[in-house]
């Protein structure tokens, strides 16, 4: 055999990422918030790109859609079509560079941490230095819901004293306010409580050490270990029910942000529904080509002028993106409400099973590209606000063998099933299986137990102790 080198011309077939592909994936799966950001972190670093909002009707209406007309997109706005590019904006959303820092929360008082809250507790109520020391240890070892996250022997390894001492000092924290902070468990945080109550007597301390009980709603046999009738048990429940699990929860100020929709559905004067994007939501990239033109055309250097161009390209491919985005939204979540137009109308009973799969094919886009295009988007329609998530659920088939449910509706028949229970007409899982097969709805028992532990449903038994004690006390 003769090895030897030759200089050949072939061809070959490769799938190529670029990096404008990488980032029209990333935008796609960004929320609103998140798209926000990410765009004012590129203007930042960009000087020929910059973000406005809806500010004339000269600008580039949001694309809409209506389920009982056919109407083509509006023409994607490419590099050469002016100055603007990408989808419109709302008007209340300012340039980069121009946030309101004037408004009304600057004035208003900051609202005081767990932390900051029982240090100055600490500090009016330990004179002595070493346990002031411990006290703080103690408040930092403390968890969001106010409960002691560390063992107080290691508490007192790392401070060098004794674990008497350590102990002495948490009672007095204990006292505190809110009640029940500091606790090492949901029984002690129980006891602080009612301790401060005047209400631990000797009957509630047994409630307390079988709280497994309570929640099993096995009020008999509560009342049986606890020396007191039925009524006294209830009535004790009742006063634990009233008590705060987790008291450190009260001081979290982490704000949680609004769900706001990316796509609002209106019902249509024809009996149709118009589907049209949120445009307060969408950021609009300008590519700032008059500034592009006035840098170019003096001198720079090879490396000014390759990092002029790069702008230009970058800020040119994200305004596209950003467009590109906006579109594919627009078209999935119009596929959606076609496909789930019956639940619109009627209510959750008439969802119907949908599967990414299915969305993909007739918009004509790969199942990856549905997957993020509803990660973190909303949908607001006459029925409340949904996450495009929501309308995509597994089938169960029907005994008859036609038209499959979603699997949210047969929960929504589940949860129905247990609201008109009584006490007297409770539902095993199996009682549940077959009314059920009953409306025509072919379920196994096992599938039955999974949705009810979804839907923390309690099981059969515990829910009857609890309405025999609802309808014995009420």
């Amino acid at each position: 055999m003769q090895l030897r080198h030759e200089v050949g011309v072939f061809t070959k077939q490769t799938v190529a990422i670029t990096s404008q592909v990488i980032q029209s994936i990333r935008i796609l799966q960004l929320s609103a918030n998140e798209l926000d950001d990410f765009l004012r972190d590129q203007a930042e670093r960009n000087p020929l790109m910059e973000l406005v909002g809806q500010s004339s009707d000269a600008d580039v209406a949001a694309p809409s859609t209506s389920l009982n007309a056919q109407s083509a997109p509006a023409p994607e706005r490419g590099a050469s079509g002016g100055d603007g590019m990408g989808m419109g904006g709302s008007g209340s959303r300012a340039a980069v560079g121009e946030r309101d820092d004037n408004g009304i929360e600057r004035y208003l008082a900051a609202e005081i941490s767990l932390r900051d809250h029982l240090n100055r507790q600490a500090a009016m109520t330990f004179r002595d230095p070493a346990e002031a020391m411990i006290a703080v240890e103690l408040i930092e070892s403390l968890d969001q819901s106010g409960y002691l996250g560390k063992n107080v022997k290691s508490i007192c390894r790392r401070l060098g004293t004794t674990e008497e001492r350590v102990e002495q000092v948490l009672k007095r924290v204990q006292g505190f306010e809110p009640a029940g902070i500091a606790a090492r468990s949901l029984a002690e945080c129980l006891e602080i409580q009612l301790r401060e109550k005047n209400r631990f007597d000797p009957a509630m301390a047994c409630m307390i050490e079988n709280l497994p009980l309570l929640a099993k709603y096995d009020l008999r046999k509560l009342a049986k270990l606890c020396g007191v009738d039925l009524e006294d048990i209830a009535e004790m429940a009742a006063e634990i029910r009233d008590l705060d699990p987790r008291p450190g929860r009260r001081f979290d100020t982490t704000p949680t942000p609004p769900a706001l929709p990316d796509v609002i559905v209106r019902s249509a004067e024809d009996g149709g529904y118009q589907v049209e994007l949120n445009t307060a939501l969408l950021p609009r990239v300008l590519v700032n080509r008059q500034y592009y033109a006035e840098i170019t055309a003096g001198k720079l250097g090879s490396k000014d002028k390759r990092f002029v161009v790069d702008c230009m390209k970058n800020a040119t491919w994200l305004a596209r993106n950003v467009d590109q985005r906006a579109r594919t939204i627009l078209n999935v979540a119009t596929e959606i409400v076609t496909q789930q137009e019956a639940f619109l109308k009627h209510g959750v009973e008439h969802l119907k099973p949908l599967n990414l799969s299915d969305v993909a094919e007739t918009v004509g886009v790969h199942v990856s590209t549905v997957c993020r295009a509803i990660s973190n988007k909303f949908l607001m329609t006459d029925r409340g606000l949904y996450e495009l998530r929501f309308f995509f659920t597994n089938s169960i088939a029907s005994v008859d063998g036609e038209g499959d449910l979603s699997s949210e509706t047969v929960r929504h028949k589940i949860a129905a099933l247990v609201n008109a229970e009584t006490a007297k007409t409770v539902l095993s899982d199996e009682a549940i299986v077959s009314e059920l097969r009953k409306g025509g709805i072919d379920i196994a028992r096992r599938t039955v137990a999974k949705y009810r532990d979804i839907m923390n449903i309690p099981s059969s038994l515990q829910r009857r102790r609890q309405k025999q004690a609802e309808e014995a006390y009420a």
